[in-house]
């Protein structure tokens, strides 16, 4: 199927590109980057039009009522999204440093919406590094959840303010049937608790009774998802259940991120965890049970990844620990995505050795040739550390390593697990 782009044509008019027949990963994904820079060049220069526009009253000799009625006909907007746009240009009017980058494609419209909310003329400078630091671009759920503890003028680094519980409005949609349903569990709210119950308390009660279902402590400390797997010592062929077909291949690195937390079986043993309870339950708490990747949220079947592998060295320490969502756990098996340990907690990396988050022309086809050499030099030396340490040195990340030829000789690791044991790893 054809990709359609939209090209600017002189200053001011878009118009279809002509339908590509072929369009590959990297090509798709430089045309997106070039698109986001020149969709954030249009936002700002979109910024004094619309105060001008709201300050004269234009929308009044369209016969409209309303600036949100304009912008809606105009753009799309709802009324709140009109009224946070004209927000942030009254504000970026005093911020000419975010409001610079921005139109330069260095932050998103999400990301400076939740900054001018905080940034003041005084701190706008130290706030633009921290949202950009590292060249990685924070997402606007990142940068929304550290400026809503801070008050405007506070820098970054500054305690944050005392904590104020803020009111949100959440509607419902849904049937006439299960609104009716809803009333009678109102109902039988009031009756339990002797007196009416408002929506925050009704909130309240119901989800303490979905919450607390599998939510013991003791399960924490084990995989609540489990399915059947055979994982060879000698080759690494892996097996996994299906249900009535049974067990069936699949891809060894499929084992690989299994055996980081797993409940492994021998026959005329107990059921032990890769990861002793107490410890799992520690790193989940420190993790907040969701995916430590940054900007990741995912908080279900999240797995406890090893940073360095048992079966080289890596032991169950708090610090050798990372909580990881499925995917983010495949990626770094795969290459794709480096966890490295330091004295601040985990830090992640893309595969090229680039920040994790960085956006850029041109990422794609190099973090898939950095992830392509990862899984041949896994191959050749059986080894994820010894692999990793190679592609630094081709990359010359490690200190005196070897830019140029990346070649590893060494043995071929032996894995922990013992020949056709069934494991029991959490699902994926």
């Amino acid at each position: 199927m054809g990709a359609a782009l939209c090209v600017r044509e002189g200053n001011e008019n878009y118009e279809p590109a002509p339908l590509r027949a072929v369009m590959d990963r990297n090509g798709a994904h430089d045309a997106l980057v070039a698109l986001a820079k020149r969709r954030a060049a249009d936002d700002v220069a979109m910024l004094e039009p619309l105060l001008v526009a709201e300050s004269t009253r234009a929308y009044e000799v369209l016969g409209l009522a309303s600036m949100q009625e304009y912008c809606g006909r105009l753009f799309g907007w709802g009324g709140r999204q009109t009224r946070e746009r004209l927000r942030v240009a009254k504000a970026l009017r005093a911020l000419p440093e975010i409001r610079e980058r921005w139109a330069r494609g260095e932050l998103s419209y999400s990301v400076v919406r939740e900054l001018t909310r905080v940034a003041t003329p005084t701190v706008e400078e130290d706030w633009v590094h921290w949202a950009i630091a590292d060249g990685r671009r924070r997402t606007g759920h990142e940068v929304q959840k550290m400026v809503m503890r801070y008050r405007p003028g506070a820098l970054p680094t500054d305690a944050p303010a005392p904590f104020e519980e803020q009111r949100v409005r959440v509607v419902l949609e849904m049937s006439g049937s299960e609104a009716s349903r809803l009333s009678e569990v109102r109902a039988e709210a009031a009756r339990r608790l002797g007196h009416g119950a408002d929506d925050e308390t009704l909130a309240k009660m119901l989800f303490d009774a979905f919450l607390r279902v599998g939510g013991s402590s003791e399960e924490e400390g084990r995989a609540p998802h489990q399915v059947r797997m055979n994982v060879c010592e000698r080759c690494g062929a892996t097996e996994r259940q299906a249900g009535g077909e049974g067990l069936v291949p699949v891809e060894p690195i499929i084992g690989e991120v299994a055996l980081c937390d797993a409940q492994v079986l021998r026959e005329g043993e107990r059921a032990s965890q890769t990861v002793p309870p107490s410890v799992r339950r520690e790193v989940l708490a420190r993790d907040e049970g969701k995916c430590a990747a940054p900007g990741c949220r995912n908080a279900a079947f999240v797995d406890v990844h090893h940073i360095d592998r048992r079966a080289e060295g890596g032991g169950h320490e708090p610090d050798n620990l990372v909580t990881l969502c499925t995917v983010h756990h495949d990626a770094v098996h795969r290459g794709r995505l480096v966890v490295r340990r330091s004295d601040d907690g985990p830090r992640f990396e893309r595969g090229d050795g680039d920040t994790h988050g960085a956006m850029n022309a041109g990422d794609t086809e190099r973090c898939s040739r950095a992830a392509k050499h990862f899984e041949m030099l896994v191959e050749a030396t059986g080894s994820e550390r010894l692999a990793r340490e190679a592609l630094d040195a081709k990359l010359g990340q490690a200190p005196g390593g070897d830019s140029e030829s990346g070649e590893v000789v060494a043995p071929r690791s032996q894995p922990e697990s013992g020949h056709g044991r069934p494991l029991r790893p959490r699902s994926s």
